[in-house]
Protein backbone atom coordinates (compact mmCIF):
# COMPACT_ATOMS: atom_id res chain seq x y z
CA UNK A 1 0.00 0.00 0.00
CA UNK A 2 1.21 3.20 -0.79
CA UNK A 3 -1.24 5.55 1.00
CA UNK A 4 -1.47 7.59 4.24
CA UNK A 5 -4.77 8.58 5.92
CA UNK A 6 -5.91 11.25 7.02
CA UNK A 7 -9.05 12.29 9.58
CA UNK A 8 -10.66 15.24 10.93
CA UNK A 9 -13.59 14.70 13.20
CA UNK A 10 -15.17 18.62 13.52
CA UNK A 11 -17.17 19.37 15.88
CA UNK A 12 -20.35 22.12 14.79
CA UNK A 13 -21.51 23.40 18.39
CA UNK A 14 -18.06 24.35 19.64
CA UNK A 15 -16.08 24.03 16.46
CA UNK A 16 -13.68 21.77 17.56
CA UNK A 17 -11.59 19.40 15.43
CA UNK A 18 -9.64 16.00 16.37
CA UNK A 19 -7.24 15.30 13.49
CA UNK A 20 -6.01 11.32 13.07
CA UNK A 21 -3.36 11.08 11.04
CA UNK A 22 -1.69 7.80 10.03
CA UNK A 23 1.47 7.36 8.20
CA UNK A 24 2.70 3.90 6.88
CA UNK A 25 6.32 3.44 8.54
CA UNK A 26 7.10 1.20 5.60
CA UNK A 27 8.91 4.63 3.33
CA UNK A 28 10.71 5.52 6.43
CA UNK A 29 12.20 1.55 7.17
CA UNK A 30 13.53 2.15 3.83
CA UNK A 31 14.59 5.58 2.68
CA UNK A 32 15.65 7.04 6.35
CA UNK A 33 18.53 4.91 8.34
CA UNK A 34 16.65 4.09 11.13
CA UNK A 35 17.82 0.34 11.50
CA UNK A 36 20.08 0.45 14.21
CA UNK A 37 21.29 -2.79 14.49
CA UNK A 38 21.27 -3.35 10.24
CA UNK A 39 19.11 -6.74 10.65
CA UNK A 40 16.81 -5.43 7.75
CA UNK A 41 13.68 -5.19 10.76
CA UNK A 42 12.76 -2.19 12.24
CA UNK A 43 11.01 -2.71 15.40
CA UNK A 44 8.84 -0.55 17.49
CA UNK A 45 11.69 0.13 19.46
CA UNK A 46 14.02 1.77 17.01
CA UNK A 47 10.23 3.76 15.66
CA UNK A 48 10.34 5.09 19.14
CA UNK A 49 14.22 5.81 18.80
CA UNK A 50 13.78 7.52 15.72
CA UNK A 51 10.53 9.12 16.79
CA UNK A 52 11.83 12.88 16.89
CA UNK A 53 13.56 12.35 13.20
CA UNK A 54 10.20 11.09 11.67
CA UNK A 55 7.71 13.52 13.84
CA UNK A 56 9.68 16.68 12.34
CA UNK A 57 9.52 15.41 8.33
CA UNK A 58 5.44 14.66 8.95
CA UNK A 59 5.47 18.99 10.17
CA UNK A 60 7.71 19.76 7.54
CA UNK A 61 5.29 17.68 4.70
CA UNK A 62 2.06 18.44 6.00
CA UNK A 63 0.97 21.68 6.87
CA UNK A 64 -2.04 22.71 8.12
CA UNK A 65 -3.53 26.15 8.21
CA UNK A 66 -6.30 28.03 9.35
CA UNK A 67 -6.93 31.89 8.69
CA UNK A 68 -3.29 31.42 6.82
CA UNK A 69 -1.85 30.70 10.17
CA UNK A 70 0.10 27.60 10.33
CA UNK A 71 -1.32 24.82 12.82
CA UNK A 72 1.55 23.29 15.03
CA UNK A 73 1.16 19.16 15.55
CA UNK A 74 3.50 20.31 18.20
CA UNK A 75 2.66 18.47 21.81
CA UNK A 76 0.61 15.90 19.48
CA UNK A 77 -0.17 11.85 20.74
CA UNK A 78 1.95 9.74 18.57
CA UNK A 79 2.08 5.89 18.54
CA UNK A 80 2.96 3.20 16.23
CA UNK A 81 0.81 0.14 15.38
CA UNK A 82 0.21 -2.54 13.17
CA UNK A 83 -2.55 -2.87 10.49
CA UNK A 84 -2.90 -5.92 8.65
CA UNK A 85 0.75 -6.50 8.77
CA UNK A 86 1.79 -3.44 7.79
CA UNK A 87 2.98 -0.79 10.69
CA UNK A 88 1.27 2.71 11.09
CA UNK A 89 2.48 5.90 12.69
CA UNK A 90 -0.49 7.68 14.65
CA UNK A 91 -1.01 11.15 15.29
CA UNK A 92 -3.66 12.54 16.86
CA UNK A 93 -4.11 15.91 18.12
CA UNK A 94 -7.14 18.52 19.24
CA UNK A 95 -7.73 21.79 18.04
CA UNK A 96 -10.81 24.53 18.71
CA UNK A 97 -12.03 27.20 17.67
CA UNK A 98 -11.44 26.32 13.88
CA UNK A 99 -13.76 27.40 11.35
CA UNK A 100 -13.28 25.07 8.15
CA UNK A 101 -13.86 27.33 5.41
CA UNK A 102 -10.70 29.01 5.87
CA UNK A 103 -8.91 25.58 6.46
CA UNK A 104 -5.98 24.48 4.44
CA UNK A 105 -3.62 21.70 3.68
CA UNK A 106 -0.07 21.67 1.88
CA UNK A 107 0.91 17.80 1.54
CA UNK A 108 4.41 16.41 0.09
CA UNK A 109 5.13 13.74 2.43
CA UNK A 110 7.20 10.51 0.67
CA UNK A 111 6.61 11.87 -3.14
CA UNK A 112 10.31 12.77 -3.21
CA UNK A 113 11.04 8.90 -2.95
CA UNK A 114 7.67 7.55 -4.57
CA UNK A 115 5.91 9.88 -6.95
CA UNK A 116 2.62 7.64 -6.70
CA UNK A 117 2.29 8.05 -2.94
CA UNK A 118 -1.52 8.99 -2.47
CA UNK A 119 -3.02 11.13 0.96
CA UNK A 120 -6.83 10.05 1.89
CA UNK A 121 -8.93 12.57 3.33
CA UNK A 122 -12.03 12.24 5.33
CA UNK A 123 -13.98 14.78 7.20
CA UNK A 124 -17.20 13.14 8.89
CA UNK A 125 -20.72 14.13 8.19
CA UNK A 126 -20.87 14.22 4.55
CA UNK A 127 -18.59 16.95 4.09
CA UNK A 128 -16.15 15.11 1.66
CA UNK A 129 -13.43 12.85 0.71
CA UNK A 130 -10.13 13.43 -1.03
CA UNK A 131 -7.14 12.35 -2.39
CA UNK A 132 -4.38 14.07 -2.50
CA UNK A 133 -1.37 13.05 -5.40
CA UNK A 134 2.16 14.25 -6.43
CA UNK A 135 0.37 16.18 -9.21
CA UNK A 136 -1.95 17.48 -6.24
CA UNK A 137 -0.84 18.53 -3.09
CA UNK A 138 -3.30 21.15 -1.74
CA UNK A 139 -6.86 20.93 -0.30
CA UNK A 140 -9.22 23.53 1.13
CA UNK A 141 -11.37 22.29 3.32
CA UNK A 142 -15.53 23.50 3.37
CA UNK A 143 -18.27 23.18 5.87
CA UNK A 144 -20.51 22.50 2.86
CA UNK A 145 -21.94 19.00 2.23
CA UNK A 146 -20.33 17.06 -0.53
CA UNK A 147 -22.81 14.91 -2.75
CA UNK A 148 -22.62 11.61 -2.97
CA UNK A 149 -22.20 11.66 -6.58
CA UNK A 150 -18.68 13.57 -5.98
CA UNK A 151 -17.67 10.74 -3.40
CA UNK A 152 -18.72 8.57 -5.92
CA UNK A 153 -16.67 10.03 -8.46
CA UNK A 154 -13.73 10.50 -6.18
CA UNK A 155 -13.61 6.87 -4.94
CA UNK A 156 -14.06 5.86 -8.85
CA UNK A 157 -11.08 8.05 -9.24
CA UNK A 158 -8.92 5.78 -6.71
CA UNK A 159 -10.08 2.44 -7.17
CA UNK A 160 -8.97 3.20 -10.90
CA UNK A 161 -5.57 4.78 -10.05
CA UNK A 162 -5.37 1.58 -7.34
CA UNK A 163 -5.35 -0.97 -10.03
CA UNK A 164 -3.42 0.49 -12.71
CA UNK A 165 -0.59 0.91 -9.43
CA UNK A 166 -1.55 -2.91 -8.51
CA UNK A 167 1.48 -4.34 -11.40
CA UNK A 168 0.24 -8.22 -9.32
CA UNK A 169 -3.87 -7.63 -10.04
CA UNK A 170 -2.15 -6.84 -13.93
CA UNK A 171 -0.04 -9.68 -13.87
CA UNK A 172 -2.61 -11.86 -12.78
CA UNK A 173 -5.21 -10.74 -15.87
CA UNK A 174 -1.81 -10.78 -18.30
CA UNK A 175 -1.85 -14.27 -17.45
CA UNK A 176 -5.38 -15.00 -17.44
CA UNK A 177 -5.49 -13.36 -21.28
CA UNK A 178 -2.71 -15.54 -22.31
CA UNK A 179 -4.44 -18.82 -21.28
CA UNK A 180 -7.92 -17.81 -23.91
CA UNK A 181 -5.60 -18.36 -26.94
CA UNK A 182 -7.03 -16.06 -29.34
CA UNK A 183 -5.59 -16.79 -33.01
CA UNK A 184 -6.69 -13.63 -34.68
CA UNK A 185 -8.00 -10.15 -34.45
CA UNK A 186 -11.03 -11.42 -35.99
CA UNK A 187 -11.44 -13.69 -32.82
CA UNK A 188 -11.91 -10.47 -31.21
CA UNK A 189 -15.89 -9.97 -32.81
CA UNK A 190 -16.50 -13.38 -32.83
CA UNK A 191 -18.81 -14.37 -29.98
CA UNK A 192 -17.87 -18.20 -29.48
CA UNK A 193 -14.26 -16.65 -28.80
CA UNK A 194 -15.04 -13.82 -26.86
CA UNK A 195 -17.83 -15.92 -24.55
CA UNK A 196 -14.84 -17.83 -22.50
CA UNK A 197 -12.66 -14.98 -22.10
CA UNK A 198 -16.26 -13.27 -20.92
CA UNK A 199 -16.83 -15.73 -18.59
CA UNK A 200 -13.37 -15.66 -17.13
CA UNK A 201 -12.94 -12.06 -16.11
CA UNK A 202 -16.65 -11.51 -15.29
CA UNK A 203 -16.26 -14.36 -12.18
CA UNK A 204 -12.55 -12.40 -11.04
CA UNK A 205 -14.93 -9.58 -11.08
CA UNK A 206 -17.56 -10.95 -9.11
CA UNK A 207 -15.06 -12.78 -6.53
CA UNK A 208 -13.15 -10.14 -5.83
CA UNK A 209 -16.00 -7.61 -5.46
CA UNK A 210 -17.39 -10.22 -3.21
CA UNK A 211 -14.12 -10.33 -0.84
CA UNK A 212 -13.47 -5.82 -0.90
CA UNK A 213 -17.47 -5.96 0.20
CA UNK A 214 -16.73 -8.33 3.40
CA UNK A 215 -13.26 -6.82 4.26
CA UNK A 216 -13.98 -2.84 3.77
CA UNK A 217 -17.47 -3.98 5.96
CA UNK A 218 -15.07 -5.28 9.08
CA UNK A 219 -16.73 -8.75 8.48
CA UNK A 220 -13.78 -9.94 8.75
CA UNK A 221 -9.92 -9.80 7.68
CA UNK A 222 -7.53 -12.31 6.88
CA UNK A 223 -3.77 -12.05 7.90
CA UNK A 224 -2.89 -9.61 4.89
CA UNK A 225 0.72 -11.57 4.84
CA UNK A 226 -1.29 -15.03 3.56
CA UNK A 227 -3.23 -12.58 1.16
CA UNK A 228 -0.34 -11.23 -0.81
CA UNK A 229 1.66 -14.02 -0.54
CA UNK A 230 -1.02 -16.03 -2.18
CA UNK A 231 -2.01 -13.38 -4.55
CA UNK A 232 1.80 -14.07 -6.06
CA UNK A 233 1.36 -18.01 -5.72
CA UNK A 234 -1.70 -17.34 -8.00
CA UNK A 235 0.03 -15.18 -10.51
CA UNK A 236 2.65 -18.93 -10.58
CA UNK A 237 0.01 -20.90 -10.53
CA UNK A 238 -1.65 -19.07 -13.88
CA UNK A 239 1.81 -18.57 -15.30
CA UNK A 240 3.24 -22.50 -15.27
CA UNK A 241 -0.10 -23.94 -16.68
CA UNK A 242 0.48 -21.67 -19.38
CA UNK A 243 3.68 -22.78 -19.94
CA UNK A 244 2.95 -25.96 -19.83
CA UNK A 245 0.02 -25.36 -21.95
CA UNK A 246 -2.07 -26.92 -19.42
CA UNK A 247 -4.91 -24.08 -20.15
CA UNK A 248 -7.96 -26.43 -19.55
CA UNK A 249 -6.68 -25.98 -16.09
CA UNK A 250 -7.15 -22.53 -15.87
CA UNK A 251 -11.48 -22.87 -15.33
CA UNK A 252 -13.63 -21.15 -13.84
CA UNK A 253 -12.96 -22.68 -9.99
CA UNK A 254 -9.75 -21.48 -10.28
CA UNK A 255 -10.45 -17.96 -11.16
CA UNK A 256 -13.18 -17.35 -8.84
CA UNK A 257 -11.23 -18.85 -5.91
CA UNK A 258 -8.27 -16.31 -6.82
CA UNK A 259 -10.37 -13.64 -7.49
CA UNK A 260 -11.30 -13.87 -3.59
CA UNK A 261 -7.73 -13.42 -2.52
CA UNK A 262 -7.61 -10.60 -5.06
CA UNK A 263 -10.33 -8.58 -3.77
CA UNK A 264 -8.76 -8.87 -0.19
CA UNK A 265 -5.78 -7.69 -1.35
CA UNK A 266 -8.25 -4.25 -2.46
CA UNK A 267 -9.85 -3.50 0.83
CA UNK A 268 -7.32 -2.02 2.80
CA UNK A 269 -8.16 1.51 1.80
CA UNK A 270 -11.61 1.56 2.61
CA UNK A 271 -10.82 -0.19 5.94
CA UNK A 272 -8.27 2.23 7.21
CA UNK A 273 -10.42 5.73 5.57
CA UNK A 274 -13.34 4.43 8.01
CA UNK A 275 -16.32 5.99 7.04
CA UNK A 276 -19.16 5.63 9.62
CA UNK A 277 -22.12 6.77 7.35
CA UNK A 278 -23.76 3.90 6.22
CA UNK A 279 -25.02 5.91 2.67
CA UNK A 280 -21.60 7.19 2.25
CA UNK A 281 -19.92 3.75 2.74
CA UNK A 282 -21.77 2.09 0.33
CA UNK A 283 -20.98 4.79 -2.07
CA UNK A 284 -17.86 5.19 -1.58
CA UNK A 285 -17.85 1.12 -1.93
CA UNK A 286 -19.35 1.35 -4.87
CA UNK A 287 -17.34 3.82 -6.75
CA UNK A 288 -13.68 2.46 -5.51
CA UNK A 289 -15.12 -1.39 -7.46
CA UNK A 290 -16.61 0.54 -10.23
CA UNK A 291 -13.26 2.15 -10.70
CA UNK A 292 -11.23 -1.15 -10.28
CA UNK A 293 -13.31 -2.64 -12.92
CA UNK A 294 -13.26 -0.07 -14.93
CA UNK A 295 -9.37 0.01 -15.01
CA UNK A 296 -9.39 -3.54 -15.78
CA UNK A 297 -11.27 -3.31 -18.49
CA UNK A 298 -9.05 -0.99 -19.88
CA UNK A 299 -6.09 -3.25 -19.46
CA UNK A 300 -8.15 -5.75 -21.33
CA UNK A 301 -8.92 -3.63 -23.88
CA UNK A 302 -5.30 -2.45 -24.24
CA UNK A 303 -3.81 -5.66 -23.55
CA UNK A 304 -5.52 -8.11 -25.84
CA UNK A 305 -4.58 -6.81 -29.24
CA UNK A 306 -1.06 -6.52 -28.54
CA UNK A 307 -1.14 -10.24 -27.28
CA UNK A 308 -2.85 -11.03 -30.52
CA UNK A 309 0.06 -9.14 -32.42
CA UNK A 310 2.86 -10.62 -30.40
CA UNK A 311 1.68 -13.87 -30.78
CA UNK A 312 0.18 -14.00 -34.49
CA UNK A 313 4.36 -15.62 -35.95
CA UNK A 314 6.30 -18.78 -36.16
CA UNK A 315 7.41 -17.97 -32.54
CA UNK A 316 3.86 -17.72 -30.96
CA UNK A 317 4.76 -20.81 -28.45
CA UNK A 318 7.98 -19.82 -27.89
CA UNK A 319 7.04 -16.24 -26.72
CA UNK A 320 4.04 -17.62 -24.66
CA UNK A 321 6.69 -19.76 -23.10
CA UNK A 322 9.24 -16.78 -22.40
CA UNK A 323 6.22 -14.41 -21.40
CA UNK A 324 4.82 -17.23 -18.82
CA UNK A 325 8.19 -17.85 -17.54
CA UNK A 326 9.25 -14.23 -17.00
CA UNK A 327 5.10 -14.32 -14.69
CA UNK A 328 6.81 -16.84 -12.81
CA UNK A 329 10.24 -15.31 -11.77
CA UNK A 330 8.56 -12.68 -10.57
CA UNK A 331 5.65 -13.99 -8.98
CA UNK A 332 8.16 -16.18 -7.31
CA UNK A 333 10.35 -13.23 -6.28
CA UNK A 334 6.98 -11.39 -4.58
CA UNK A 335 5.89 -14.65 -2.75
CA UNK A 336 9.42 -15.14 -1.18
CA UNK A 337 9.82 -11.08 -0.10
CA UNK A 338 5.80 -11.46 1.15
CA UNK A 339 6.65 -14.46 2.87
CA UNK A 340 9.92 -12.81 4.53
CA UNK A 341 12.69 -15.33 2.47
CA UNK A 342 13.81 -11.82 1.29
Amino acid sequence: MKENYLTLNYHDNNHSMLLLLQIETRPFEIYFNIDNNHNEIVSYKELYHHQNTLFNYVQENLQLTHKSNILSLQNATISFYRNQDQTYMRIEKAYSSIDLNQLNLHYSMFFKYEKDHKLIIHLDKLRGDYILSNTERNYNFSSFKMSQMERLYIFLKDGFHHILDGLDHLLFILMLLLSIQLKSYYDLIKINKLIPLLKLITLFSIAHSFTLFISASNLYHPNITFIESNIALSIFVVALLNFLHKFQHINYYIVFGFGLLHGFGFANVLHMVEIKDTASFVVSLLGFNLGVEFGQILVILITLPLLILILQNHYKIYVLKILSLLAMIISAYWFAERIGLL
